[in-house]
């Protein structure tokens, strides 16, 4: 019963961040002196077309009674359809968000593939050679911004080398091999910038976890070097990680939107900035709570993965 409380809890502290961040978007997009009814209807449109479109898009009510519609819209499934084409959102969400999530997945994969190992042999390697090369070379991906970096690999890689093509998104149904092509110099991009901070932190934790006294009971007891790093310093380590990694996922969107731009990949962060630029409100609202809706999940999943990491976190029995 504990742990269902908890969970209810969690749920409910979920939603209502998802709530504040969904009203406070849709309140500030309704200061924009735009209106929606000349999207729809076009720039000929006559006052009783101007009329009947809000009348429709229920734009004539209040800002309470607008938010409450489109929420309960939410709520049942219909996310709305954009005021430029009458595409709905489900459907652009439907070719668009596997391009993203793909990208962010293979980045996460990857961030973690390369910092755990080298964050371990650093901190292992104390104030070695290894260990300064490793942390010299973090530092100076840690400064160079993304942006630049994949503009960089797009010339050289692509443009010059043509060992890339920046012909889009191609899905793993189409083409296996065709599709890691199209996603490995973005999630490069990526990853330099997220997998120099989790390699940072995770060496400073292990050098810390070294010290314990359980460690060095482990060692006394004559264990394997390699069991004692995976079983008794990994773990332990890797609460600042997750918890970063957790309130990094925002984070990853902002680079995942920049990415897709540069590299012609047309998914959740084209979508967004072309919502913006032409002023397609809705979309962007609905965009901007699914967002968060993900971002308050994640770290809800890093919350309930804290006493699988380390048992001492768990509540005592009552």
């Amino acid at each position: 019963m504990a742990a269902l409380g908890r969970l209810a809890s969690r749920l409910a502290q979920t939603a209502a961040v998802v709530l504040v961040v969904s009203f406070v978007t849709y309140w500030m997009l309704s200061l924009l002196p735009s209106d929606p009814c000349f999207l729809s209807v076009g720039t000929g449109a006559t006052e009783e077309l101007l009329a009947e479109c809000r009348q429709r898009l229920e734009l004539d009510r209040g800002l309470l009674a607008q938010y409450g519609a489109w929420l309960a819209n939410m709520l049942t499934g219909d996310l709305g359809e954009s005021y430029r084409n009458g595409i709905t959102v489900t459907e652009s969400l439907g070719q668009k968000l596997p391009v993203t999530g793909w990208l962010v997945l293979y980045t996460t994969v990857l961030s973690a593939a390369v910092s755990l190992p080298l964050g371990l042999w650093s901190a292992v390697r104390r104030d070695t050679w290894v260990d300064r090369l490793i942390s010299g070379g973090a530092f100076s991906l840690l400064a160079l911004p993304s942006f630049i970096l994949g503009v960089v690999l797009a010339l050289v890689f692509a443009a010059k080398l043509r060992w890339f093509d920046l012909g889009g998104y191609v899905g793993p149904t189409e083409d296996l091999l065709g599709h890691w092509k199209s996603l490995l110099l973005p999630v490069v991009t990526l990853t330099a910038g997220i997998m120099p901070f989790f390699l940072r932190l995770l060496r400073s934790d292990v050098i810390a976890t070294l010290q314990e006294d359980y460690v060095e009971a482990a060692r006394a007891k004559g264990l394997p070097r390699r069991w004692i790093l995976a079983r008794h310093v990994l773990r332990p380590s890797s609460f600042t990680v997750v918890t970063v990694a957790g309130l990094n996922a925002a984070q990853l969107v902002n680079g995942a939107l920049v990415v897709e731009i540069i590299y012609d990949l047309d998914g959740m962060g084209t979508y967004l900035i072309s919502a913006v630029f032409n002023q397609d409100f809705l979309v962007v609202q609905t965009l901007v709570a699914l967002i968060a809706a993900a971002f308050v999940a994640t770290n809800m999943l890093v919350d309930a993965a804290y006493p699988l990491l380390d048992p001492r976190v768990r509540e005592p029995k009552r």
